[in-house]
């Protein structure tokens, strides 16, 4: 099975504007202040000027991040394979640390499957297609705990 999570390339570059923006009012100010020596808010300012540039720094990596393009997730028997923007990540089920399924509202057909890998989270969402991410987070929890068995099995010998 072939799922692919679509991501906006229109929000990545809004979110690097917006960072850009921060980084650079608070540059600005900065600069500003140790320009014209103001002794009067000389303190606040720096504080302010580097929580706008810790914001911006923040908001400029996310955009970064793997998570931020599209993902190909490919399930095969043994492994599950990661499609992303310039690499191709291979996993075994045994790698998962945990699974979620989340379900917003139980008015709406929507749902959320969360895969955790080690400290990174992959969000596979079911917009119209509640019963297929029930279904897909059915398989993922078996061939996880068949993993987990085999793993078992392989350090009881």
């Amino acid at each position: 099975m072939e799922y692919t999570v679509k991501k906006n390339k229109n929000n990545r570059i809004a979110m690097r504007i917006t960072a850009c923006l921060f980084l650079l009012i608070a540059i600005v100010r900065f600069a500003v202040v140790v320009i014209s020596k103001e002794q009067t808010s000389m303190f606040l300012t720096i504080i302010l000027c580097a929580g706008g540039m810790t914001y911006g720094i923040y908001l400029l990596r996310q955009t970064l991040k793997v998570q931020a393009y599209d993902i190909t997730y490919v399930f095969g028997e043994k492994t599950l394979t990661l499609k992303m923007h310039k690499k191709e990540k291979r996993i075994t089920y045994s790698e998962i640390s945990d699974l979620g399924y989340v379900v917003p509202n139980e008015n709406m057909d929507y749902s959320i499957v969360q895969i955790y890998i080690g400290k990174e989270q992959y969000i596979l969402p079911f917009m119209g297609k509640s019963e297929v991410g029930k279904a897909l987070y059915g398989m993922l929890k078996l061939k996880k705990e068949e993993a987990d068995g085999d793993t078992d099995k392989n350090n009881e010998i």
